[in-house]
């Protein structure tokens, strides 16, 4: 699965603080050592921005974890995301979690990182029989050393939402009923982000959407009609937004696509990106959609 590395040394060891009487755990923080920055920080800042970038992620937030419960296909946003440190037992949470979607009728899914929280979340998972699928890569690249340049021959409009959705909508099989909930997420976002896209015959048959926050620019709703892949309607798209991105002062591009998704990846090998972290969904029989 993952490959676990750790950039800056050793472990560190858990402490347990009882300030004025109240015990206050620390668990699986990592802490600076000599100005370094958190083991798998810059990792969480990008699980971070992508969530913020969903421009209305609902969730509660239940001992560290992000229990995401708004409907549709997009499954990190109606699943359990174990970020932050944890301090219930681990049986006792999944349990919750369990009655939590059921109420909300939705399938119980949790979303696993090499930096999930608590470290023994994934093989407790596996071991009470809730299967991985659906591996995905998180790939970043710096916009000062893109491997190929951010220019295309192909035209292609970028366009401010909430103009951008209604366009895309039939490409992005975004169904009438649900399009002004997009427009009006679009319309209430409160960060930077814009809209790429190519049209033959009027027809929108190319997009991707680009969503900043700091120094960050994501990669999102990339998609080329199946009659019009292979002519370099992807690559364009991309370029466009990379260079939008670092017009708009972004020092760093992510993007997030399925392992076994080989075009999308050579395409973005292409501009330079590089995996920096994976994550993968574990559900039970029947739930893992």
């Amino acid at each position: 699965m993952a490959s676990r590395f750790r950039r800056h040394g050793g472990r560190y060891r858990r402490r347990v603080l009882r300030p004025f009487g109240f015990r206050v755990l620390a668990a699986c923080i990592r802490v600076k050592v000599d100005g370094r920055e958190p083991e798998w920080a810059s990792e969480r800042r990008i699980e971070e921005r992508a969530l913020n970038a969903s421009g209305a992620f609902q969730s509660l937030v239940y001992d560290g974890w992000l229990l995401g419960y708004r409907p549709g296909p997009t499954k990190r946003l109606r699943c359990v995301n174990p970020f932050y440190p944890s301090t219930l037992p681990l049986e006792k949470k999944v349990l919750h979690c369990i009655s939590f979607y059921a109420a909300a009728r939705l399938p119980a899914i949790f979303r696993l990182l090499p930096f999930s929280e608590p470290s023994t979340l994934d093989a407790w998972l596996e071991r009470n029989g809730w299967a991985a699928f659906e591996r995905t890569l998180v790939l970043r690249c710096s916009l000062a050393e893109l491997a190929e340049s951010p220019h295309s021959n192909e035209p292609v409009t970028i366009i401010d939402p909430p103009a951008w959705e209604p366009l895309v909508a039939e490409l992005l099989d975004i169904a009438p009923d649900a399009l002004p909930r997009f427009i009006e997420r679009a319309t209430g976002y409160p960060l930077p982000h814009a809209g790429a896209l190519i049209r033959r015959d009027g027809e929108v048959v190319a997009c991707g959407v680009l969503k900043l926050e700091d120094d960050h620019a994501g990669l999102f709703a990339l998609k080329t009609a199946a009659a019009w892949r292979g002519r370099g309607l992807g690559r364009a798209v991309v370029a466009a937004l990379l260079g939008e991105a670092r017009r708009r002062g972004a020092a760093t591009a992510y993007l997030q696509v399925t392992a076994d998704n080989g075009p999308a990846l050579a395409l973005y090998r292409r501009f330079g990106f590089i995996t920096a972290y994976e994550y993968w969904y574990r559900a039970r029989d029947g739930e893992q959609h």
